[in-house]
């Protein structure tokens, strides 16, 4: 059997958690190298979670899941963010993406990953729009959790290189 051939079941299950329009999507498909999610400023874009299975060098078979924001409103929006939820269950690493100031939420979610044990990283996203690169963002929620994140602009191409993730994902699975 080939690498390929792995059931999703049997892949690790990286799951990328944030509010509506925080660059979930974005950064699945820069991380994959692939148009596997729709991208649009329009908020609640994704309803359901966008599953991506492909090989990690140095990690081997993995499956990336883009969920909607955890952040959403409305009938529809509380059926997204069930759905959100749902994904979280089946997550082995918790990618959560901070993209302002205001971090109650993704602090909540991080706290709900850290008590069933599921590994955390903390990303910055969307720096090209902070006045700072997101360097105050940062210092913030590395006081808050006591883990360094990583700062990430997909629109420039900044931070995405696959070494600093596998080292987090790495980290974070043990």
């Amino acid at each position: 059997m080939s690498l390929n051939d792995t059931p999703r079941a049997n892949r690790l299950h990286i799951g990328l958690f944030g509010r509506r329009n925080s660059g979930k999507s974005s950064l699945v498909n820069a991380l994959t190298g692939q148009q596997v999610a729709t991208v649009s400023a329009v908020p609640g874009t994704t309803t359901d979670p966008v599953y991506k299975a492909m090989e990690l060098h140095g990690i081997g078979p993995v499956v990336f899941i883009d969920t909607a924001g955890f952040d959403d409103e409305g009938l529809l929006g509380k059926l997204r963010v069930e759905k959100t939820e749902l994904a979280a269950k089946e997550t082995d690493i918790a990618v959560v993406l901070f993209s302002n100031k205001d971090m109650t939420e993704e602090l909540g979610w991080v706290e709900r990953f850290r008590q069933s044990k599921t590994p955390v990283i903390a990303v910055i996203s969307q720096t090209d729009d902070m006045a700072d690169g997101g360097q105050a963002l940062a210092r913030a929620v590395s006081e808050a959790l006591t883990m360094t994140p990583l700062l990430v602009s997909v629109a420039l191409a900044r931070g995405l290189n696959p070494v600093p993730f596998l080292l987090a994902f790495c980290f974070a699975a043990n």
